[in-house]
């Protein structure tokens, strides 16, 4: 008699969570490659990015959010929706937390939304190797439930487990993995086995050049800046990049290039080291800085970039 075929699997795993507790990091570690931009500043994530795990009868796509803060202007309003919206119809959904500080506003919030749908959730303390506060999460999360069985006393909780990992290391992650294989849903694949990510080169290196930009301005510029890859030319020798870089006043426009146009430079010269490295083939690039009042409220703009 024939062996019974192992049947496929695969299925949706959203990351969400507060800004900068390392879903980006996390996605990453899990593939083995960068698909996602890393930075220390909030919110480097602005669009919804898939990652794809391909195994042998299984494939995992990880759909890396942005980050959920207290909105402080359009843009964080938009992103925020955005994130909440991505929740529905995954198959688990990842809330990512920052083991090294006590719950936050934010986690509470993610909590009570989760905790009045059906999704199964794996709670992921990450930064286990900073600190780990899981009493106080375990704590937050059952008062969340408590305050749900207080206005219906017929609710059910979805069914929730916790892991501890930590992107930076590695550690807990072949758990985790295991946890995730096991609660995908017999189906055939859902994108192409050999592809690690559907998101378009230009807005990885637009991201890319963003993450530049922050880690130099972020105190002068938190939120002003978006990036656009205009054009992309191929040679044998290099892949060459036209980009412009938006912000929304004439003051802004200077702090970008700085003096004698210095901070342009390393932005350029930091931009290009990263995507040499990523893509192993030198990246030259051009970048222009240009005024677009209000670009946080242009629809048009926010679709330019990939935000919506």
């Amino acid at each position: 008699m024939s062996a019974t075929p192992q049947p496929f699997r695969a299925g949706i795993v959203a990351i969400i969570g507060r800004a900068n507790t390392g879903k980006s990091s996390l996605l990453n570690a899990i593939l083995g490659e960068q698909v996602s931009v890393v930075s220390p500043v909030a919110q480097t994530t602005r669009r919804p990015i898939r990652g794809i795990l391909n195994e042998p009868h299984l494939q995992i796509v990880f759909l890396d959010t942005p980050g959920i803060r207290r909105a402080s202007h359009n843009l964080s309003s938009m992103l925020n929706r955005t994130a909440r919206g991505l929740v529905t119809g995954a198959d688990i959904v990842l809330l990512l937390l920052d083991a090294a500080r006590p719950p936050q506003d934010e986690d509470r919030g993610w909590m009570k939304k989760l905790a009045a749908e059906n999704e199964t959730i794996f709670a992921i303390l990450n930064k286990t190797d900073i600190g780990l506060r899981r009493a106080a999460y375990e704590t937050a999360w059952a008062e969340t439930i408590a305050a749900q069985h207080s206005r219906n006393p017929k609710y059910t909780p979805p069914p929730l487990h916790w892991f501890e990992v930590s992107a930076l290391t590695g550690a807990g992650l072949p758990d985790l993995l295991t946890a995730l294989r096991a609660a995908m849903p017999e189906s055939p694949p859902l994108f192409p086995q050999d592809m690690l990510t559907d998101d378009p080169g230009p807005f990885f290196i637009a991201d890319v050049i963003r993450a530049q930009i922050n880690h130099r301005l972020k105190k002068e510029l938190p939120h002003a800046v978006a990036v656009s890859v205009d054009n992309i030319t191929e040679t044998e020798a290099t892949t060459n990049v036209h980009a412009t870089i938006y912000v929304e006043k004439s003051s802004q426009r200077p702090i970008v290039i700085g003096n004698q146009a210095r901070m342009i430079r390393a932005i350029r010269r930091a931009s290009e080291k990263e995507l040499t490295a990523i893509y192993d083939k030198p990246h030259k690039l051009e970048l222009w800085v240009k005024v677009e009042p209000n670009w946080s409220r242009n629809y048009w703009m926010l679709k330019k970039f990939g935000y919506v």
